[in-house]
């Protein structure tokens, strides 16, 4: 049965996945890597627990996979103006039958890498978990898997935290996200609104936020602790901060889930747990030049944010490939190239996260996997790069950036 979208049914969902048995969040169920690590301080403050892990991390494991398929980008369905129901077809096209979560836990524990960053929810919006808020995702469509669960256990399994990318700042496909008028990477530019957009009115974003909130519920109740949120992106939240209320979002998931880390790249309220880089550490401000009213309000918000996050400890996400999803054209960095990155990364007193993306079946290209082993290899011989804890807030200052060979539209 085709579930809905309506807010009342969202809330229920929201509400019924508050009380599930499935982890409460209480001592007994914390987080092993905490209780093995820092369980003193986990029992005074949870956040700091894990603040103190995160310091230790050095380096995880980033994947962006989603059904974008046979076009090798995950803004596929914004720069060519794919309408939904092609999309959908795509969707129903794309098969996971290489992605084998023990494989990838395997790899991340050989390389040196310390936690997993798996990409839940893309910007095209479609869910890679069996989530009840939406039929857009990977239980109810054709590969009829929930990816997030396979990861999730595996994680638990061989002791890998977990981390969960959600895209809060954009979702091409949710009937009441905010119009291009209000956000220009919000929408794709189609030459005439399609009818299941809805949004007329600032209230109706309510709808967006109720669904967001409820798929949140069902990703702190039903896979266990995660180690973290990864939110993105941020320009257009700076930019309509009061339709989003992104601190309701933090504070529902530290109802369930004391300890969490919030990643929110350089931040949107300053209240995030790390200070997040996209291959450098600034604020975004400069990335929206402008002098239009929005232009003016997004510098200010990111410039606020990043004074009140400046100092926190930082994650720099990388890419191995080029571009964050796999490219037939692409190839993974050489060893020697990845080392330097986390060379770059401990500079800024900063964990790395670095990216691949798996193949369009969902297996790992043979070239990451080969040099990812070799990056830990160099590590468990050598260990990690020094961090610098004395000069970094002068690199930081500076814009400290990693060199990649990125070249991928995003959109802060």
């Amino acid at each position: 049965m085709k579930r809905s979208n309506h807010p009342l049914l969202l809330a229920i969902i929201a509400a019924a996945a508050s009380l599930s048995p499935a982890w409460s969040g209480a001592e007994s169920a914390a987080p092993p890597w905490l209780l093995s690590s820092h369980k003193e301080l986990y029992t005074r403050s949870p956040r700091e627990a894990s603040l103190a892990w995160f310091d230790e991390a050095r380096l995880g494991m980033f994947i962006h996979w989603g059904v974008w398929g046979k076009y090798h980008r995950a803004w596929a369905m914004f720069s060519n103006r794919i309408p939904l129901d092609e999309y959908k077809k795509t969707a129903r096209e794309t098969r996971a039958d290489g992605f084998n979560a023990a494989a990838i836990v395997r790899l991340a524990r050989d390389s040196g890498m310390n936690y997993i960053t798996f990409v839940a929810k893309h910007h095209d919006g479609f869910c890679l978990w069996d989530s009840k808020a939406t039929d857009f995702d990977s239980v109810d469509y054709p590969m009829n898997r929930d990816l997030l669960r396979e990861l999730a256990d595996e994680c638990h399994k061989q002791g890998m935290p977990l981390m969960i990318y959600y895209s809060l700042g954009i979702d091409w496909t949710h009937p009441y996200f905010l119009p291009r008028e209000l956000y220009a990477q919000g929408r794709p530019h189609y030459k005439e609104t399609p009818p299941h957009f809805r949004y007329r009115e600032p209230a109706d974003f309510e709808k967006y936020r109720d669904f967001c909130k409820a798929q949140l519920t069902e990703l702190c109740t039903q896979y266990g602790p995660v180690a973290g949120f990864w939110f993105d992106p941020l320009g257009g939240v700076l930019g309509n901060s009061e339709l989003f209320n992104v601190q309701e979002f933090y504070d529902l998931i530290h109802q369930h889930q004391p300890h969490a880390l919030i990643h929110f790249k350089t931040g949107a309220t300053g209240t995030e747990d790390i200070l997040v880089g996209e291959r450098k550490l600034e604020s975004i401000a400069s990335y929206y030049p402008g002098n239009s009213p929005a232009q003016k309000r997004i510098r200010e918000q990111s410039e606020a944010a990043w004074r009140k996050n400046f100092r926190k400890k930082a994650e720099i996400a990388v890419t191995s490939q080029g571009t964050w999803e796999w490219d037939p054209k692409g190839r993974c960095l050489p060893p020697d190239e990845l080392w330097k990155m986390l060379e770059g990364a401990a500079g800024n007193n900063a964990t790395l996260l670095l990216n691949f993306g798996p193949m369009p079946d969902g297996s790992i290209p043979p070239d990451v996997a080969t040099h990812f082993r070799a990056l830990g290899q160099r590590i468990r011989k050598e260990g990690y790069p020094p961090l610098n804890r004395d000069t970094y807030l002068e690199l930081r200052n500076k814009g400290g950036d990693i060199d990649t060979t990125e070249t991928e539209e995003t959109a802060r």
